[in-house]
């Protein structure tokens, strides 16, 4: 998708396998420890679409001719995408990244030094989109991190009634494991199809805090028109 000033968080109601963690319901070094990261960005920065090899929405975009536009929650025509505040998580407030549809961060003892988030995009494209496309290409922006370790194969899943694709692994920033899950999320509307996606961005070590807060994402997200 486009490359907004980014969050290693973000893509939507994640419900992401993680080794066991998450749920269905019918929308990338040795991990240091979380005291030597420190972290004055609530939501921490990253290129959403690194370089690689791997073909990925943002290319098929790019190459198909279609347009896309940042979509903000109240914009006429848009998808009305209600996430729940899972416990011990707080909304991002000032610290949402502009670009995003909405953010919320950890605020347990455990984000003293490294605050985990998860970041929700949403996007409008117009033009000759193919859904079942999107699907496919979701992965590769996650297979294209620098280190990218997938802990599992990822999958195609559901938000709601919308088709969806998951996957969660490790990554290498800046010399730093960190652990990474996105839902990719395709909603087709009446004058375009919209893409939603969830990232989860967490150090590795504080992979347990995303599980139990992506599970009650994907139970009481709700989408509708």
């Amino acid at each position: 998708m486009k490359s907004f000033p980014a969050a290693a968080a973000l893509t939507v109601a994640l419900a992401v396998a993680l080794s066991g963690c998450g749920s269905d319901t019918t929308t990338g070094t040795a991990a240091p420890s979380v005291e030597t990261v420190a972290s004055t960005a609530k939501v921490a920065a990253r290129d959403e679409n690194p370089a690689g090899p791997n073909p990925t929405i943002a290319s098929y975009i790019a190459d198909n001719d279609i347009s896309e536009t940042q979509v903000n929650r109240g914009d006429p025509g848009s998808p009305v995408i209600e996430l729940p505040i899972p416990d011990g998580w707080a909304p991002a407030g000032d610290d949402t990244p502009e670009w995003a549809y909405g953010a919320i961060i950890y605020t347990g003892p455990e984000a003293a030094d490294y605050t985990p988030s998860i970041v929700a995009l949403l996007s409008k494209l117009t033009g000759p989109v193919d859904p079942q496309a999107i699907i496919d290409l979701a992965p590769g922006e996650l297979q294209n991190l620098p280190g990218w370790s997938a802990m599992n194969d990822g999958e195609e899943s559901a938000l709601g009634e919308y088709p969806a694709y998951q996957l969660g692994g490790t990554w290498n920033s800046d010399g730093v494991t960190k652990m990474v899950a996105q839902k990719t999320v395709v909603i087709p509307g009446p004058d375009a199809v919209y893409v939603l996606q969830l990232n989860a961005d967490a150090l590795e070590v504080q992979m347990g805090l995303i599980g139990p807060a992506t599970i009650t994402i994907d139970a009481e997200t709700t989408i509708s028109f």
